[in-house]
C-alpha cells in the first residue's frame, strides 16, 4: 500500500471530503426545516456539525480504499509523542489563543466596520452538564479528528512532499477557508499553522489532535460556565488595544518557547548533529576533528539563541531543515506539479467569498 502522497492527491482528498459533507448537509437541512432548538442551538446545526466530520473520515477512508492508501501511516496515526509533548500541549493551545484571540477581534471589529453581519459560530446555551458533554464531543471531539485528520493528515502530508512551508500555509490557508467563515479566518489560519508545525515537529498527528480539542473545549466552556470573560473583555472598551497588543506580544513569546521546547523534547539524540567546518556539532556537544574539545548544551541558553535565530536567514534554513528531518517526508522541491493544490484552493476561496457576500447583504 502507498506510504507516501503527494500535494494533488491530498488537495483532492480535501476537496472530495469537503464536497460530500457539505452537500450531504445541505440535502439534511434542505429536507428537514423548522425542526426548532435544542438547549439554545437548532438540531440542525448540532446534526450538520456532526454529520460534516463524520463525512471528511468516510470519504478519506473510502479513497483511501480505492487508492490503496496506507491511512496510518501517511496521516502520522502511527506514531505517539512522549510524555514530557503531553505536558506541554495545553500550554501550546493556551498561547495560541493568546496569541490569535487578539487579532482575531481586531478583525471581527474591521468587518463591523464594513457592516458584514454574517452569522458567527453557532454554540449552545446551557447549564445542563450532560447538553455540554454532548456539545464537548460533536464540536470539540469529534472536529479534533475529523478535521485533523483531513488537513494535518492528508492535505499536510501531500503538500509537504513540495516543500514543509509550503505544506504549513496550504493547509493552514485551506483550513481557514473551508468554514466559509469571515469571522473565524484570522483564528483558524493562525491556528492551523500552529497545529502543522506541533505535526511537523514529531511526525505524529496526535499533538495537533489534542490542541484542536483543547481549543474548542476552552471556547465551549468559556461561552456556558465563564461568560464573564467575555464581559470583562467588553468592560475594557476603548483599550481593548491596549490589552491585545500585551496579549499578542507575551503569547508570541511563549508560544514560541513552548513550541522549541516541546520540539527538544521529542528530538531523537542521534538525529541532532549538524556537520561544522573542524567536526560534528550535537545539540548536546561537539566532536572536534583534532583535540578532545567539547561544549556542552545548555537547553536555557539554547532557547534564547532559537529566538535569536528567528531574526536571521540562517537561522529559519536551520529550523526548515530540523523541522523537514522530524516531519519525515521526503520533499520534491519545486519541480512537483501542483495544478491540482491551486485549483483546490480556488475552488475554496469562491466557496469562502459566497460566505462573505451573503454576510454583507
Amino acid at each position: 500500500m502507498k506510504r507516501t502522497i503527494y500535494a494533488n492527491e491530498g488537495s483532492s482528498i480535501f476537496i472530495i471530503a469537503l464536497c460530500v459533507g457539505n452537500i450531504l448537509a445541505t440535502l439534511l437541512i434542505t429536507l428537514v426545516r423548522g425542526v426548532g432548538d435544542f438547549e439554545g442551538m437548532n438540531i440542525m446545526s448540532w446534526v450538520t456539525y456532526a454529520l460534516i466530520q463524520i463525512m471528511f473520515i468516510v470519504t478519506a477512508v473510502v479513497y483511501c480504499a480505492v487508492r490503496k492508501i496506507n491511512i496510518p501511516i501517511v496521516t502520522r496515526m502511527n506514531k505517539g509523542l512522549r510524555p514530557l509533548q503531553y505536558v506541554l500541549l495545553p500550554l501550546i493551545a493556551i498561547a495560541t489563543i493568546l496569541v490569535f484571540l487578539p487579532i482575531a477581534n481586531a478583525w471581527t471589529s474591521f468587518l463591523q466596520i464594513i457592516h458584514y453581519h454574517g452569522a458567527g459560530v453557532s454554540m449552545p446555551a446551557t447549564s445542563k452538564v450532560w447538553v455540554y458533554f454532548l456539545a464537548l464531543f460533536v464540536m470539540a471531539v469529534m472536529p479534533a479528528f475529523g478535521e485533523e485528520i483531513l488537513m494535518r493528515g492528508f492535505v499536510l502530508h501531500g503538500a509537504s512532499t513540495r516543500s514543509l512551508w509550503f505544506g504549513i500555509i496550504i493547509s493552514s490557508t485551506l483550513f481557514s477557508l473551508m468554514h466559509a467563515s469571515p469571522l473565524q479566518l484570522v483564528h483558524q489560519f493562525g491556528l492551523g499553522m500552529v497545529l502543522a508545525i506541533v505535526v511537523a515537529s514529531t511526525g505524529s498527528i496526535w499533538g495537533a489532535v489534542i490542541i484542536h480539542f483543547l481549543n474548542n473545549f476552552i471556547a465551549i466552556t468559556l461561552t456556558n460556565y465563564l461568560p464573564q470573560v467575555d464581559e470583562l473583555y467588553a468592560k475594557l472598551g476603548y483599550y481593548n488595544w491596549l490589552t491585545g497588543a500585551a496579549s499578542v506580544i507575551v503569547g508570541l513569546f511563549l508560544l514560541v518557547i513552548l513550541l522549541y521546547l516541546f520540539y527538544r523534547i521529542g528530538e531523537k539524540k542521534e538525529e541532532r548533529f549538524k556537520v561544522v567546518s573542524n567536526g560534528i556539532e550535537y545539540e548536546d556537544f561537539t566532536i572536534y576533528a583534532q583535540g578532545d574539545e567539547t561544549k556542552k548544551s545548555n537547553l536555557f541558553v539554547d532557547t534564547f539563541k532559537f529566538i535569536g535565530s528567528l531574526f536571521t536567514k540562517s537561522g529559519w534554513q536551520n529550523i526548515t531543515r530540523a523541522l523537514t528531518r522530524s516531519n519525515g517526508i521526503e520533499t520534491t522541491g519545486k519541480e512537483q506539479n501542483v495544478l491540482g493544490v491551486w485549483l483546490v484552493l480556488g475552488i475554496v476561496i469562491i466557496y469562502w467569498i459566497i460566505a462573505f457576500v451573503q454576510g454583507m447583504i
